[in-house]
């Protein structure tokens, strides 16, 4: 699985040897081995534990390009493969470094989702490296003011064709005139890939929509995820309002890897058309000693006959790399179209979901105005539940014990009765324990995929000492502690019967 792919250009005099030394630091950090400028350049394999540095050259003919790729198990995920794609391309005073991060997955039993994460060795080029200001988009952030010619500019770097990359509108909440997330944090994650826009101001979001049109717009903390035309008359936009960015945040999911997904979904496939891989390199040092073969036969041969017939095949090699090239485009444009694709299924899919919220709203409205006698019996204090049905199913299981203190005919009886035949349990309960029966059974010691099971089901493990602690999620109450390391088989059911005491 793609999770990132940017390329950078590096300018200067000692581009070269800036990018070289900047990659040989980071490598350091992941490895713990100082790589020289000859080890990058050299087109060898290192091994160092379960991690692999492989290099690749082409640099015959200019312009000379290198690839270096790292690869080393994951840490927590058994069966997954991290794998580092760097490619350096070095003409005139300008080093292209491309960097593509992505997954390899031994099997369909690993389950856990990476999350989307901009790579390290980008913050190394960001603090080592001068960027070319041309090329690079996003080194800052674009700040507009409360006025309609800045509106109006905006408008104009939406609808202009030549714009490639997305723009990343930041609006700021009514109440305190304060975006969700930090422009300038999320611009850093974004560089290369998107331009964050945002203002200081409280904007006029009426005549800001005037001008933008409401695709467009963002306010009162949304954010407008405004991507290219790709030559189209209009932009796709993806709108993440407050709401859904707040239960972002109340899930534990950092906001700036979520909105960082929205982009690198669709930036993905142009970035990797661009991208130079080991593959490339190989291709390029074959053409380069192809074109060099040929000059030195030009040079040498003087049998006229024979220098015709590897002339022919020269040519035959020829016309298959044009094949290629064609191939090539046709792929080009099949990957724009399922970009826009991609783009416009996104976009339905959150016209579905708000539709989904109007018809609940209506839905729940229709629920409270039902024609169901009597009055309601609970009223809710200040605890919230923790799953759905969580109290009403906790006063209906103490109700029909109690109910079954007093005789059939009692009037008591027939009244809880009553209450019990006419309030159905949720069952949500019952559903999640199976669920943790599940988690927990042959418990062996936590997994990432435990925690990522548990997570959605609202809890979270909490490491301590020689113990785990399972909790709700930021309510640190109610603990179910249980050890890292089992000592025996029944451990697991040990920890379904605590948590039947303590959580649920």
């Amino acid at each position: 699985m793609i999770i990132y792919v940017n390329q950078f250009e590096i300018v200067g005099s000692d581009s070269f040897s800036v990018a070289l030394r900047t990659i040989a630091g980071w490598l350091k950090t992941v490895t713990k081995l100082h790589f020289t400028s000859d080890m990058l350049l050299s087109g060898e394999e290192f091994s160092i534990e379960k991690t692999k540095v492989r290099t690749f050259a082409a640099c015959e003919l200019a312009p000379a390009i290198y690839s270096i790729l790292l690869s080393h198990p994951d840490r927590t995920v058994r069966g997954r493969q991290w794998i580092t794609e760097i490619g350096i391309k070095y003409e005139g005073d300008a080093t292209t470094v491309s960097v593509l991060l992505e997954t390899s997955d031994i099997s369909t039993l690993v389950k856990d989702i990476p999350s989307t994460t901009r790579p390290k060795l980008v913050s190394f080029l960001l603090e080592n490296a001068s960027l070319n200001p041309k090329t690079t988009v996003g080194l800052r952030v674009q700040n507009i003011k409360n006025n309609l010619d800045d509106f109006k500019a905006l408008s104009f770097e939406i609808e202009r064709s030549e714009r490639n990359y997305p723009l990343v509108f930041v609006s700021n909440c009514k109440k305190d005139n304060q975006p969700l997330v930090n422009p300038k944090i999320l611009q850093q994650q974004l560089v290369g890939l998107a331009q964050v826009v945002c203002s200081e101001e409280e904007i006029d979001s009426w005549e800001l929509e005037g001008t933008l049109t409401r695709q467009y717009s963002a306010w009162d903390g949304a954010i407008n995820i405004i991507y290219p035309s790709f030559g189209r008359g209009y932009c796709y936009s993806q709108l993440l309002r407050r709401d859904t960015l707040t239960d972002v945040t109340q899930s534990n999911e950092n906001l700036i890897h979520h909105i960082l997904s929205f982009i690198t979904h669709t930036t993905n496939g142009y970035n990797k058309k661009r991208h130079f891989s080991p593959t490339d390199v190989r291709a390029k040092r074959q053409k380069d000693s192809r074109i060099q073969l040929k000059k030195r036969f030009v040079e040498l041969n003087n049998d006229s006959e024979y220098q015709a017939l590897a002339e022919e095949a020269f040519s035959q090699l020829e016309e298959q790399e044009n094949v290629i090239e064609q191939l090539k485009e046709k792929y080009e444009c099949e990957i724009n179209e399922q970009i826009l694709a991609t783009i416009g299924a996104q976009d339905q899919l959150e016209k579905y979901k708000s539709d989904y919220k109007v018809l609940k709203l209506r839905f729940d409205d229709l629920q409270g105005n039902s024609s169901k006698q009597g009055s309601p019996i609970l009223i809710f204090g200040n605890e919230e539940e923790k799953f759905k049905g969580e109290i009403t199913d906790l006063v209906l299981d103490v109700l029909n014990d109690y109910a079954k203190s007093f005789q059939k005919n009692s009037r008591k009886y027939q009244l809880l009765n009553d209450i019990l035949e006419n309030n159905p349990v949720d069952g949500t309960r019952d559903r999640l324990l199976e669920e943790l029966k599940q988690i927990f059974n042959n418990y062996n010691g936590m997994t990432s995929s435990m925690r990522s099971s548990l997570k959605v089901m609202g809890l979270e493990v909490v490491e301590d000492g020689n113990h785990n602690h399972l909790r709700f999620i930021d309510d640190s109450r109610y603990i179910v502690a249980f050890a890292k390391t089992p000592s025996d088989r029944r451990v697991g059911a040990n920890i379904i019967r605590d948590i039947k005491s303590a959580i649920m």
